[in-house]
Parts: structure tokens; C-alpha cells; sequence
């Protein structure tokens, strides 16, 4: 109502993709400054469903469930849901507009070098692209490690007995290696298995609420499901364990923009990226309440739902540790719950797959720019694959240094899984919400909108994501439970803090001198184009070195002119 949604929503239709020459791509990759050694086979479609993979909201909600449940109770977990789902998806349409301008794999990273000024586009650009690593390499190393705990409790539910967490830690490296050997292949050919990963995880978002509300022996109250909270957490304040409680729904949205690092790959990107966008968002919305709602009606209880059956109460079903495994094999039985287990650890496994294709490329477009140690020797791409290699087998390594950290722990490794957790939503809500920030600031009076624009509505969307992102990235530094000893306490401060005392230092003794950031897009604008590109003759690089000096016998051009010939001689070359 205040922000015409059925207006956006029908210009979003209006972008759907329609087939363009492939070099309308590569002009628009020159424009930005780099030749295409990516291969350009994504269809739009395989676009979209990298983008659902990557966030996975079956896997996700699966997985974390229970964090919301303890912070709140089924109250946190719906309402939670629906106002994040709501900002969520405006922070993804401010997203969409810039990833139109500047459809690159670099995505958040290489828009902050577009929108900030020229002398502090490179501090912009490596300060929001190390953000946007530490949220994908860590989303990554949370993925692994869910998979693992997943298989755990699939275990347990089929009658096994239970991998501890050391066990769990070499699984989710055995499978992190799994993931990033499968992305050592062509991106059409994974592009495919992404396209059936969307649609098994369609199937199991609507089977699985289908399921669970056909076959539970009784359904809640809807009274138990909005209104009656819980509070595991130990603290007494209300606004602090809603706080908390959030952390399931930032999670499950992450790397909701994984459909603009896979733009350098995909045809006609300055549409499909930014549809892509949205459609993850409002995909992820959609389906996450097709499985909250059938698990808020379905649970027995909370009690029930984190710690199993109550001793002496001669229910055999065992305790698995994860509260929708919990939930399922209360609501089928034994032998259905099962099945939805091992079917919840077959979509994490297709996400994490996609997870650590989005990582590589944007660890290959910051490497490209040579804002890593060794960018050098870790540039390019595999000659025959096309495929980043070397940026994927050094997310790898970060990856796994990430999952060692619950070795440290004298605890079972929650305490250090929900670091990861946190270090993953902290580095992809700062790492878009900068680019946001100097959209609405710096670059508001020159951001040349393309194909997706928002309009009147550009800077009040802004302010809302930039409110919802930064907001919320500051509650993932509070301890989860009270009282706070350093057995429970919360280790994001420590491990964020330690990397970006890392990025820091690099930077001080040889980044700014060595990074330069994204190479920038300059163009030619005349006051009378408005800024509109539908009246923009065409983007031209600035080649001040290539305009000969003219001669007097020669009837003078304007600089633009000759740019524009010259420009043309090299495309047609």
C-alpha cells in the first residue's frame, strides 16, 4: 500500500528475459572495464535457480529451526518470517536496480567501486568485497556443517547411533571437498544440476508441508502458533530475545544475491541478474512459509521440538538434535520422518553445491583486481572448463580452516557453529548494505539507471534496507544465552574481529597500494539525456590516450566523436 508493490511487481514482469546477442554481454563487460573469460551458458532460468539453491530455504529452515524456537517459540519463527520476508525483499529490489547498471561477478563488491567516488572507490570496494568473502566462505563452511549435523540426525532417526562432533567436523570437510570438486566442471553442465536442485527443493517445500499436515495426529491451536512464546535463552528482557530469535530468518535469507555473481555467466544480464534477485527473495519468502506454518501446527510442543521426548514418558522416538528432524518424525512416524530427513540432507548437499559456486566468483573477481595475498598466482581461469580453479581450491582452504573451529571448543561445537552463523549474516548484511548506502548518498545524483529502476521509491527503499541490514548485523554480536561465561559466550566478535584485523593490516602495508579496485565504468553523459540510458547514445570508455592530435588541414570532431569511432575500430577488430 505505501510502496505500490502491484506497480513494481508488474514492472519486475516486464523485465522477464527475452534472448539478445551474446555481445551485447561482452559490450557491457567492456564497458566495465574487462574482457569475458568467464563462458556466458547460463540461460536466465539456471540463473534463478542458483540463486534458490544458494539460499536454500528448505535446508536453512531445517537446520536452524531450533534457534528460533528457543529464542521466542513459534511466534518468533512466524512473525519473524513475515517482516524479514517483507524487508528482505525490498532490500533485494535496491539491490536489483544496481545490479542492472553493473550486471559483473563481483556483484556487491564491484558496485561499491562504481557508486563511491573515485578517490575512495577503492577502500569501498575491498572493505564491502572482504565482507561479502567472509559472508560467502562462511555460508559455505555453515552449509558443510549443517550437512553434517543433518546426517547426523538422519542417522539417529534410522536406528544409528549419533556422529560427535569431531566425527561431524571431518564429514563437513569430506563434503566441502565433494562440493568444490563438482565446481571444477563447466557452468552449464552444474548450471543443469542447479535447475533440478530448484525444482527437488519446490517439490520438497510443498510435499513436506503436504505430508506433515496430513498425517500429524492432532494440529495446534492457532493461538499456540502466533501468540504463546518461549524463552530458552535465560534472558528476561523481550526485545532482546526477539533479537536473538531473528537469527533464523537473517540466516535463511543469506546470499539472496547469488543470481548477480553469476552474471558475467548468464545471457542478457542486465535482466536476468536483477530478476534473478527478486525472485530469490520473493521465491524464498513464499516457500519458507509453506514449511513454517505445517511445522508450527504439527509440533507436539517446543520441549518436544529441541530435546525430544521427556524421560519416562514412554515415547521411543530418539532425541536427534535437530527440531524439524524432531518435528517430522513425531508428525509421519518413524519410518516417514525418516524419509523427509535423508530428503532435507539431499537438498542441503544440491545447496552446497551451489553455495560454493557463488563463493568462487566473487573470490575470482576480487582476486582478478588483486585485493587478496597472492592474486597473482591465483588468478584465471582452466583454459578448457572456463571454471575459476584456483579461487575455488582456495576457498576450500579458508572453508575448512573455518570448520576446524569447533575443534577448539570444549564444548560439543554449537558454541562454534552459531559463530559461523553469525559471521555468515554479518558479512553479507554489511556487504549489501554499502552499496545501498552510497546508492542513496554519494550516487544520487549519478547513478544511470538501466533496465530495472525503481523510481520515486529509490531512496525510501534504501533507507529501509539500510535500517533492516545494518539493525540487524549489530544483534548477531550478543551472547545467545545468559548467564554469558566464556563457555557460551558469543565467538563472532572474536573470529570477525580477527579476520578484519587481517583485512585491515593487509590493506595498511599493501593494499591501498596494490588494489585500485574494480575497474570503473565512465561514460559520457550531456545534460539533456536526463541520465536515462533508453536516451544515452551508448557508454564510452574514456580513452584520452588514444585521440590523436588533429591536424590543422582536418576539420575538427569532438573528443566524443572520435572516442566513439575509435572504440567502434577495436569491437569490429
Amino acid at each position: 500500500i505505501i510502496f505500490s508493490p502491484v506497480a513494481l511487481w508488474t514492472s519486475l514482469l516486464s523485465l522477464l528475459p527475452m534472448d539478445s546477442p551474446v555481445n551485447m554481454d561482452d559490450q557491457i563487460m567492456a564497458k566495465c572495464g574487462y574482457s569475458q573469460e568467464l563462458t556466458r551458458q547460463l540461460h536466465p532460468a539456471m540463473n534463478w535457480a542458483f540463486g534458490l539453491t544458494e539460499v536454500s530455504v528448505f535446508s536453512s529452515l531445517v537446520s536452524t529451526l531450533g534457534v528460533a524456537l528457543n529464542a521466542g517459540g513459534p511466534p518468533m519463527v512466524f512473525w519473524g518470517w513475515f517482516f524479514g520476508s517483507i524487508l528482505t525483499t525490498i532490500v533485494g529490489f535496491s539491490m536489483a536496480e544496481i545490479c542492472s547498471a553493473y550486471p559483473s561477478a563481483g556483484s556487491v563488491y564491484h558496485w561499491s567501486g562504481q557508486l563511491a567516488s573515485e578517490r575512495w572507490a577503492p577502500l569501498w570496494s575491498y572493505l564491502t568485497g572482504w565482507l561479502n568473502f567472509i559472508g560467502n566462505s562462511a555460508g559455505d563452511a555453515s552449509f558443510a556443517s549443517s550437512w553434517a549435523a543433518l546426517l547426523s540426525a538422519s542417522i539417529i532417526a534410522s536406528g544409528g547411533d549419533a556422529l560427535n562432533y569431531q566425527q561431524q567436523v571431518g564429514v563437513s570437510i569430506g563434503v566441502l571437498l565433494v562440493w568444490s570438486v563438482m565446481n571444477f566442471f563447466r557452468i552449464d553442465r552444474v548450471g543443469w544440476m542447479n535447475n533440478l536442485a530448484a525444482l527437488i527443493q519446490i517439490g520438497s517445500l510443498v510435499g513436506v508441508g503436504i505430508a506433515v499436515l496430513a498425517a500429524t495426529p492432532s494440529l495446534n491451536s492457532a493461538s499456540f502458533v502466533f501468540l504463546e512464546t518461549y524463552n530458552g535463552t535465560g534472558f528476561t528482557s523481550a526485545g532482546m530475545v526477539a533479537c536473538l530469535g531473528l537469527m533464523t530468518t537473517l540466516f535463511s535469507f543469506s546470499g539472496y544475491e547469488a543470481s548477480a555473481h553469476m552474471a558475467e555467466e548468464t545471457r542478457d544480464s542486465s535482466r536476468s541478474a536483477p530478476v534473478g534477485l527478486i525472485v530469490t527473495c520473493v521465491g524464498t519468502s513464499l516457500g519458507g512459509f509453506c514449511l513454517i506454518l505445517p511445522l508450527l501446527f504439527a509440533m507436539p510442543s517446543v520441549d518436544y521440538a529441541l530435546n525430544g521426548p521427556a524421560d519416562g514418558s514412554g515415547d521411543p522416538t530418539p532425541a536427534t538434535g535437530v527440531a524439524a528432524v524432531q518435528i517430522f518424525l513425531y508428525a509421519v512416524g518413524r519410518r516417514g520422518g525418516c524419509a523427509l530427513a535423508w530428503l532435507a540432507v539431499l537438498n542441503l548437499f544440491f545447496s552446497g553445491t551451489s553455495s560454493v559456486t557463488v563463493t568462487s566468483r566473487i573470490t575470482y573477481a576480487l582476486i582478478r583486481d588483486k585485493a587478496f595475498p597472492f592474486s597473482k598466482f591465483l588468478s584465471g581461469v582452466h583454459d578448457k572448463t572456463k571454471s575459476p580453479v584456483k579461487p575455488i581450491v582456495f576457498n576450500f582452504v579458508v572453508d575448512a580452516l573455518i570448520l576446524l573451529l569447533p575443534l577448539t571448543s570444549e564444548t560439543d561445537g554449537a558454541i562454534a557453529f552459531g559463530a559461523i552463523v553469525g559471521m555468515t549474516v554479518i558479512g553479507f548484511q554489511i556487504s549489501y548494505g554499502l552499496p545501498i548506502l552510497l546508492r542513496i548518498t554519494v550516487a544520487r545524483e549519478t547513478f544511470v539507471p538501466a533496465e530495472f529502476q525503481l523510481g520515486p521509491v529509490t531512496t525510501a527503499f534504501g533507507v529501509l534496507s539500510c535500517l533492516w541490514l545494518f539493525g540487524t548485523s549489530a544483534f548477531l554480536f550478543f551472547p545467545s544465552s545468559f548467564p554469558v561465561s566464556a563457555r557460551n559466550m558469543n565467538w563472532v566478535i572474536l573470529v570477525f574481529g580477527s579476520i578484519m584485523l587481517f583485512c585491515a593490516c593487509y590493506w595498511l602495508l599493501r593494499g591501498r597500494r596494490s588494489f585500485t579496485g574494480p575497474r570503473r565504468m565512465r561514460c559520457v553523459v550531456s545534460p539533456a539525456d536526463d541520465r536515462s540510458r533508453e536516451t544515452l547514445p551508448d557508454l564510452v570508455p574514456v580513452v584520452p590516450t588514444l585521440v590523436p592530435t588533429q591536424s590543422p588541414s582536418v576539420e575538427a570532431k569532438p573528443v566524443v566523436d572520435v572516442a566513439k569511432s575509435l572504440v567502434t575500430a577495436v569491437q569490429v577488430e
